[in-house]
């Protein structure tokens, strides 16, 4: 029941942005091992990496051309471990108010180290292709029929 001079507020929605910003401040706030908060363009948001097979023979190094042949995907050797690296930005990393997701990151960004982060450093791969050409140059120049 409503008092004779109470009348009932409408509650105003909330800006779907404004929350999101609230809770992202939130997090930073929350997080103070948060080693990421300054760090722009956070380089590491910016790629995934998945390990492949080492290559044995020319078979494989064809097959590796043939990830080359598409956009935005690379393949670099490191540590003597193989992978397919493809430049596709995480969809929760956003310029200004960076993770997103933060405090509930998967696994995989959790265990990304201060040691492995890009930002001070340059990719230091052992062999890094960026194109099928580069790939194909270094196939014609150092590798025998295998």
């Amino acid at each position: 029941m409503w008092g004779r001079n109470s009348k009932k507020k409408k509650k105003r929605a909330k800006e779907p942005e404004k929350d999101a910003q609230n809770e992202q401040d939130a997090q930073n706030e929350q997080d103070p091992d948060n080693l990421c908060e300054d760090c722009i363009p956070a380089k590491c948001c910016m790629y995934f990496s998945v390990e492949i097979d080492e290559p044995e023979d020319m078979g494989d190094w064809n097959d590796m051309l043939w990830i080359l042949a598409h956009r935005d995907a690379e393949i670099y050797m490191d540590d003597d471990r193989w992978y397919v690296l493809v430049q596709n930005p995480c969809r929760f990393y956003d310029p200004i108010k960076k993770c997103l997701i933060y405090t509930r990151r998967p696994r995989i960004c959790r265990g990304h180290t201060w040691d492995d982060c890009e930002f001070r450093d340059d990719y230091n791969f052992d062999l890094h292709f960026h194109s099928y050409e580069e790939m194909e140059r270094y196939i014609r120049n150092n590798l025998e029929e295998v």
